[in-house]
């Protein structure tokens, strides 16, 4: 039955809620003939189910993919991955609770495994994992875990050929094992920033201006540990996430306040000029805050943040002057800038974000697109037909027809 077929994804609810006691043993059976049969692995499945013993993953070898979740212990996901660490090259798990991350790297014999094809490597966990190591001269995890040790490599390279590399879980090393050797290969980091390891990266300078040249995809997620008090300002971790390769083109950052205020905003991207696509997609800008950052970025191409505001106009300038007012200070903010998506809120201010849609259009005159679905807002496309057609904003039809031929 579909004897070409290279790739198996098993997923769902198997336990003795769902099949009888006499049907699990077989049902078992029958997936780990699945299993041994596919190069390619998606293991899916969750609470109570029953699980490959060490015996029987034994017999899974030469493995090129695996994507594995399970909601208990995950020691079956880390000898599995370990034992086909030589043709492993892509590697996805979702870990609840483990008993001993070292097993991802270290065998039975104290040796080190190497994954010398591994390309991606993903980490997930949705809340803070229960380690069961003593910590040692650093904060605890969560202020609810038992005083833990996590575990160092010391002189090995597991992972030297990584190009895209995704964590998502408190940081499970007390070294920067996970960063070693492939700092020349990387070209995709998605980091969730757990005080664990923002600590990494700062004891062993893990990124510095000049290391990791292909990388060009960096995401930062949203602080998500209650015990992170590493960073005293917005700012101070704005500065941090963009001092991580700081010549990356794709750049997203996470976590930031909805109304953060900067005192010089656009001074933050002075050392990032290469950056094409930018997704703050948590922050609302003031419209000049925006002129400033598109300026600042001379390769931007994209951004998106949440819906505008426009904050004051200057008291010297009218609703009408506004078109000659900013093309007087701000003329060709960006001759790239294509596309500016910024969330639907129903919280926005249609008048608002109209306002800042054409004017933004003035500045950079190869600018096309917006988020699609405020088209289908009346008050929004009302009021942008209503501007275009005031004194002072008129004069400029042509250039505001690219955004009103899609009402």
């Amino acid at each position: 039955m579909a004897p070409a077929a290279d790739k198996i994804s098993i997923s769902g609810i198997h336990c003795e809620w769902h099949l009888p006691k006499n049907v699990q043993p077989y049902f078992l059976a029958f997936m780990l003939k699945l299993c041994q049969s596919f190069r390619h692995i998606e293991y899916k499945v969750y609470s109570g189910a029953e699980t490959f013993s060490s015996r029987q993953i034994d017999t899974i070898w030469e493995l090129v993919y695996l994507q594995y979740y399970i909601h208990d212990d995950c020691e079956q996901a880390l000898q599995l991955a370990r034992q086909n660490a030589p043709t492993l090259k892509t590697l996805i798990i979702f870990i609840s609770c483990v008993s001993d991350i070292l097993h991802l790297i270290q065998d039975t014999n104290g040796g080190y495994a190497q994954y010398p094809c591994l390309r991606t490597l993903e980490l997930h966990n949705d809340v803070s994992l229960s380690f069961s190591y003593e910590m040692m001269s650093i904060t605890p995890l969560r202020s609810k875990q038992a005083m833990t040790r996590l575990p160092a490599v010391a002189g090995a390279t597991p992972f030297p050929g990584l190009r895209r590399l995704s964590i998502q879980i408190d940081y499970p090393f007390s070294d920067d094992v996970l960063f070693r050797g492939n700092a020349a290969t990387l070209e995709y980091l998605d980091l969730q920033l757990f005080h664990t390891l923002i600590g990494r990266i700062r004891k062993y300078k893990v990124f510095t201006p000049d290391s990791h040249p292909k990388l060009q995809y960096v995401k930062i997620r949203q602080i998500d540990d209650d015990e992170v008090h590493n960073f005293a300002t917005t700012e101070a971790y704005m500065r941090f996430a963009l001092s991580i390769a700081p010549h990356a083109q794709v750049r997203e950052i996470e976590g930031l306040p909805l109304n953060a205020k900067f005192p010089l905003f656009q001074a933050l991207f002075v050392d990032v000029p290469d950056i094409q696509i930018l997704e703050l997609s948590t922050i609302r800008l003031h419209f000049w805050n925006i002129v400033l950052l598109v300026k600042s970025l001379p390769n931007l191409t994209y951004l998106h943040t949440q819906p505008p505001s426009f904050s004051q106009i200057p008291k010297s300038v009218s609703v009408r002057e506004l078109p000659k007012y900013v093309l007087s200070r701000h003329a060709l903010a960006s001759e790239r800038l294509q596309r500016w998506h910024f969330g639907y809120t129903i919280e926005y201010r249609p008048n608002e974000v109209a306002r800042c849609v054409l004017l933004l259009a003035l500045l950079c005159p190869n600018s096309k697109y917006i988020n699609p679905i405020y088209y289908y807002d009346e008050a929004f496309t009302g009021h942008l037909k209503r501007i275009t057609e005031m004194q002072g904003f008129s004069e400029h039809s042509q250039r505001f027809l690219t955004f009103m031929n899609k009402c």
